[in-house]
């Protein structure tokens, strides 16, 4: 009796997997100071009357998972400050935006404790090399980021996935 062939598609693999290993290629910070413009609430300005930003932009390629490895990231850490915790509860530390044919590349943003900025100026300088992003709830646009971290070494777990080709 022959055998019969079904012919099933390979399942699309999952586009994030709910982890994200990025290797950081470059980054870059900025600082502006500026005088507050009269239509800046008095709420949004520094010790009274400064407009003050600081920010980094981080670039990297994706090492895992594997469907995505080599395509570019854009990061945008935020800082934010202990305002941010009160009766609400955070649902999510960053998202991630999906490649579209505007935008070709990933773009996350993530949120980084005001007074944390000083250290990831240094570590991003001095000996951090990777990004790990853990997301959920994602869809065809977007995934919501539960926790990431950074690190100079890859977990020997990790070395297969990432191994280059």
């Amino acid at each position: 009796m022959p055998v019969e062939r079904i012919n099933v598609a390979a399942p699309e693999p999952s586009s994030l997997d709910g982890r994200l290993l990025v290797e950081i290629t470059s980054w870059a910070g900025s600082l502006h100071v500026g005088l507050s413009s009269s239509l800046t609430p008095p709420e949004y300005r520094f010790q009274g009357g400064l407009a003050y930003v600081r920010d980094f932009e981080i670039h990297g390629r994706i090492l895992a998972p594997e469907a995505h490895r080599s395509r570019l990231i854009r990061v945008w850490p935020s800082p934010f400050g202990p305002e941010m915790f009160g009766p609400d509860e955070m649902d999510q530390v960053g998202q991630i935006h999906l490649p579209s044919p505007q935008k070709p590349d990933f773009r996350a943003h993530l949120m980084v404790p005001e007074a944390a900025f000083p250290g990831t100026a240094t570590c991003l300088a001095a000996i951090w090399k990777y990004l790990h992003i853990w997301t959920f709830d994602e869809d065809a646009e977007r995934a919501s980021v539960s926790a990431f971290s950074f690190s100079s070494t890859v977990r020997r777990s990790l070395d297969a996935r990432v191994a280059e080709d």
